[in-house]
């Protein structure tokens, strides 16, 4: 089994489901920021020249002359799937067909073939038999209620279905999101960052230190653009103007940060609001929207390591904490663990990962610098 975060799986319940537009649209909205190849593919299920598909076939099963072939389109003027998506926008297109007991050597060719800084949109069922990708949508039609055997055998994979019901979908292509190398659902919550505080330590403003050619907080925002919606919290506005994003000041200055995560929750267009500060420079796709997605019953999910201490700036905070906020606030400053007294609490184990780390210090600063490592590049490993 081959794991490719940075693809893009769409298969189908049926035929006529719109997979191929789905693909289209998801290729259209990313490829003016992102390389994104294209594929398609078609698996034979049988050797002796009946299309598994049903009808006379067209001839792509009796002809296949070995475990499997792969060709990349080369016209965008043709009336077929694969230009279709390169006038949507590819970088490239290739078809793979392929013997369905060859599936993971025809995969393997595939990913030799591409750039390992390319995204892949994937059309196909059966290469969930082959391949764990970044994220697997099924398209289906509300008026067709069956479902192919190819799409009943990974079924039980799919991250989201999305449903056709005229004259939209109940699951729309802008739902997905690319965050980093790998593609993502785009969560219905806001993600604010704090830039507020002191930075004594640092000696310098910590959210505008030099991360790689751009201020530390820009290189959190990028990192955090897969949400709808993204609030800087800053009493200072001018200073974030570059961000070009909405500035959230403190109701009342110097009351800490209990005070920024209440105006910021409280300006937030989404009941869930995932909060950061402004000096964990790396956030993990993955674990911010398991956060997210553990919100249901409670009012704040909050990481805890091992020693019992908690990141109560890297969490998700709902609206519902706000009247216990106010209130709390109302007597002066307060610690954010005050607000956790009275309100309900889901803690999540947090190892810390490899990926976590804080920068208070100029040497802080400079070890997370010198010890970076490059940008994933979003390829797959066996």
């Amino acid at each position: 089994m081959i794991a490719w975060p940075g693809m893009l799986l769409i298969g189908a319940a049926h035929r006529d489901a719109g997979k191929t537009a789905f693909a289209c649209a998801v290729v259209r909205r990313h490829a003016l920021q992102h390389r994104i190849v294209a594929v398609k593919v078609t698996c034979v299920h049988d050797r002796h020249g009946i299309c598994p598909r049903g009808g006379d076939g067209c001839g792509i099963c009796g002809s296949l002359p070995g475990p499997y072939v792969l060709t990349e389109e080369q016209w965008s003027d043709q009336p077929k799937d694969t230009a279709r998506l390169l006038r949507a926008g590819a970088a490239q297109v290739f078809w793979l067909r392929v013997r369905k007991e060859n599936l993971t050597e025809g995969m393997a060719a595939l990913l030799a073939r591409i750039a390992t800084d390319s995204l892949v949109v994937c059309e196909s069922n059966s290469a969930r038999l082959a391949v764990v990708p970044g994220l697997f949508v099924v398209v289906r039609r509300a008026d067709d209620p069956t479902t192919k055997p190819s799409c009943a055998a990974v079924a039980r994979h799919a991250d989201q279905v999305s449903v056709y019901h005229d004259p939209g979908r109940d699951f729309e292509p802008e739902r997905i999101a690319v965050a980093g190398d790998r593609w993502v659902l785009r969560p219905e919550a806001t993600a604010a960052i704090l830039a507020g505080g002191s930075s004594r330590r640092m000696g310098a403003e910590k959210s505008l230190c030099d991360a790689g050619g751009r201020p530390l907080i820009a290189h959190i925002a990028a990192q955090l653009d897969y949400f709808p919606e993204l609030l800087i919290g800053a009493n200072e506005a001018a200073k974030y103007a570059f961000l070009d994003l909405p500035i959230v000041p403190d109701r009342v200055r110097g009351l800490g940060p209990l005070m920024g995560i209440l105006s910021c929750v409280a300006r937030a267009s989404h009941d869930r609001c995932f909060v950061t500060a402004c000096d964990i420079p790396e956030l993990d796709p993955h674990f911010l929207l398991e956060l997210v997605s553990r919100a249901d019953d409670v009012d704040v999910v909050m990481p805890r390591l091992p020693d019992g201490r908690t990141e109560p700036l890297l969490a998700v905070y709902r609206k519902s904490i706000v009247p216990a906020a106010e209130d709390l606030l109302r007597a002066g400053p307060q610690r954010i663990i005050s607000l956790l007294r009275r309100v309900r609490v889901r803690y999540v184990p947090f190892g810390p990962p490899g990926w976590y780390c804080n920068l208070n210090t100029r040497e802080d600063i400079a070890a997370w610098r010198a010890t970076r490592l490059s940008p994933g590049t979003g390829g797959p490993s066996p």
